[in-house]
């Protein structure tokens, strides 16, 4: 699969969003798990170690996609 820059980019900046979005449901999952709210299963709502590792692997995503940008504009 083939992406032209423009997606590229597109797609960094969407990335970068759900990243953002992340941090911020990691912060309020964190609350909960703190404040012991549970489901109606009376199991945690949220796994905050779940989303620790998604927020890693997109950090690592952006930081490739930045690189191959990079590179793609070297002479």
């Amino acid at each position: 699969m083939h992406f032209e820059e423009h997606e590229i980019i597109d797609l960094l900046k969407y990335l970068r969003t759900a990243k953002d979005q992340t941090e911020e449901l990691l912060t309020a999952m964190i609350d909960i798990e703190v404040y012991g709210e549970v489901d109606h299963d009376g199991m945690p709502v949220v796994n905050s170690v779940e989303l620790q590792e998604d927020l890693k692997k997109m950090n690592e995503y952006i930081l490739r996609i930045e690189k191959e940008l990079k590179e793609r504009k070297k002479p």
